[in-house]
């Protein structure tokens, strides 16, 4: 008897977990937990607007060497059918065009109080979401070009990475 329960709680369990993860998501929020290893927040919201498209918001905070940002941006995804993997947006593969603006000051030492300005980059990003029972994963690759000038600041880098985590529904 007890066996017969178990197998029918297991069962249970399976049924409701497919189910689970078999949803349709189209909202998430995430934030990239590896950036403040290096001194950067983002956090991320994105919306589907389409069977095969969704656009994000953003909002970062930098605090780089002696120097101190925040800012905003957005980008248009784009889910196309790649990988045969079975995955519907907001899940799977995506890739498509960014900007964001950065609005910098010098904290260091010293008085340059010429020292600082707004940053405007455009270009791209590619990423990869898992969504596990509305928990999400999302590694990303970011390639941007700065059109703008920031006086002072040298270390600009346009290409970035890390590993968004959040939450679809």
């Amino acid at each position: 008897m007890k066996f017969k329960i178990t197998i029918a709680i297991f069962a249970l369990l399976i049924i409701c977990s497919t189910n689970l993860w078999a949803q349709r998501y189209s909202h998430s929020i995430s934030a990239n937990p590896i950036g403040l290893v290096f001194g950067i927040f983002n956090a991320t919201y994105e919306q589907q607007t389409a069977p095969i498209n969704s656009f994000t918001v953003f909002g970062n905070y930098w605090s780089v060497l002696d120097w101190s940002a925040y800012g905003f941006g957005g980008s248009y995804r784009w889910y196309p059918h790649l990988f045969e993997d079975g995955k519907k947006p907001l899940e799977g593969f995506s890739v498509g065009p960014r900007a964001d603006i950065g609005f910098w000051s010098w904290t260091g030492f010293g008085s340059y109080s010429g020292y600082g300005g707004t940053s405007i980059a455009i270009g791209g990003e590619a990423a990869y979401k898992w969504v596990f029972g509305g928990f999400v994963v999302e590694p990303i690759i970011v390639l941007e070009i700065n059109v703008s000038k920031v006086v002072g600041y040298t270390n600009y880098n346009a290409f970035a990475g890390g590993c968004n985590l959040g939450y679809a529904w």
